[in-house]
């Protein structure tokens, strides 16, 4: 795989915190934790740029989904959340599909800066929500906290949220209103960064977002002291079994992809690592390409063969095949041809999904729509994001 890597890429941009991030997270003194990291010397932050580095779909399949067929499922699932209460995991979920510069002519359809202003602004947020229900975001012991899984009004998983605004080119100049004080982006990537454990319940989007921000692999020191790089990041993503983890383990499939881009235009991974990605990516293709179902679908058990063939004969929940289906093909969909199964196993997932959607009507798309915009992102990125 070539690397080329350019280290003088948007340079005037760089914000190389170095040292300088000691003395940034020593101002939150009001965590024991790190404020006695603050008297150690070691970097606690991976250096950032300003910008996120962008990462570009690869393919442009019309076997996958047709120009008629991708226009109706996004059709289908444009955010129609311009209403009292939207659920925030649906927002963010919208936000990460449709980016910040999308518009749509159907009035009930919030735009792309509508959807990133109620997750970044209390002001917008308690419109929408109203005064008795707690922040989204708040500063709390010095640290920028989402509140999640509490609720319709919370994120449904760790650091989502901000591996959406990363995702979606949101700079860490970026300002976050949040109650009674304004902060930056880069204080919310610093507060996930400054709580981060190689073994939280969910590490698949805070290394997302810091890989989108960081300028190189240089290594960091955890809230325990132990030292972090991307690499090791790497290996706590390969080290659970394939199915597990949050929606079947597809999650961190597609972060390991990303990294390997990612690692493409800058440094982060050493070339060991790069090897058992690779070797990891490959395996979970073959295993997705022995357990698909004649139809093109997968489910919950899509690393079993024998499972997966089992749950296709018990006629399993439709919404578990949309899960699984939509991320595998959302990872295959940025990650280079090598990982990819063979052509009709691609075709016949895409034929399955887009005509699947275009088949559901507005409940069914209401109640399941953070799987459907998994989906609808992978259709998207395999006709190169159109």
């Amino acid at each position: 795989m070539n690397r080329p890597h350019n280290k003088a890429r948007n340079s005037k941009w760089m914000l190389v915190f170095g040292w300088s991030q000691v003395a940034f997270l020593a101002a939150l003194v009001a965590v024991p934790s790190v404020a006695g990291l603050s008297r150690d010397p070691r970097p606690r932050l991976p250096q950032f740029e300003l910008e996120p580095i962008r990462v570009e779909p690869l393919h442009n399949n019309p076997l996958i989904v047709t120009d008629e067929q991708l226009a109706a499922v996004l059709k289908k699932l444009e955010p129609r959340l311009r209403h009292s209460q939207p659920k925030i995991n649906y927002v963010d979920h919208a936000l990460r599909f449709w980016g910040v510069d999308a518009t749509f002519t159907d009035p009930a359809c919030l735009s792309g800066e509508e959807l990133r202003k109620l997750l970044v602004d209390h002001e917008v947020f308690k419109a929408a929500w109203g005064n008795e229900t707690k922040p989204l975001m708040s500063m709390r012991n010095g640290l920028v906290t989402v509140r999640m899984q509490q609720g319709n009004a919370t994120a449904s998983h760790v650091d989502h949220t901000l591996a959406s605004l990363a995702e979606c080119g949101t700079p860490l100049d970026f300002d976050l209103s949040l109650p009674g004080q304004t902060v930056q982006l880069r204080t919310m990537l610093a507060s996930a960064i400054a709580r981060f454990e190689i073994n939280q319940q969910e590490y698949e989007w805070t290394t997302l977002a810091a890989a989108l921000y960081a300028v190189d692999g240089s290594a960091w020191y955890s809230v325990d002291g132990e030292r972090m790089d991307f690499n090791r990041c790497a290996r706590r993503l390969m080290r659970q079994q394939y199915q597990q983890g949050v929606c079947y383990g597809n999650h961190r499939l597609y972060t390991l992809v990303m990294l390997l881009r990612i690692d493409e235009q800058k440094p982060l991974l050493d070339e060991a690592t790069r090897a058992e990605i690779s070797a990891h990516l490959r395996e979970a293709t073959r295993r997705l390409v022995a357990s698909q179902a004649p139809e093109g679908f997968w489910d919950q058990n899509w690393p079993d063969a024998k499972s997966a063939a089992r749950d296709e004969k018990l006629e399993t929940p439709l919404s578990r095949r949309i899960l699984a289906t939509g991320h595998a093909l959302e990872w295959w969909a940025m990650a280079p041809a090598e990982f990819h199964p063979p052509r009709e196993v691609l075709v016949r997932a895409g034929q399955w999904l887009s005509k699947e959607i275009e088949s559901m009507d507005g409940p069914a798309i209401e109640k399941n729509y953070t799987f459907l915009s998994h989906a609808g992102r992978a259709l998207r990125l395999w006709r190169s994001g159109t």
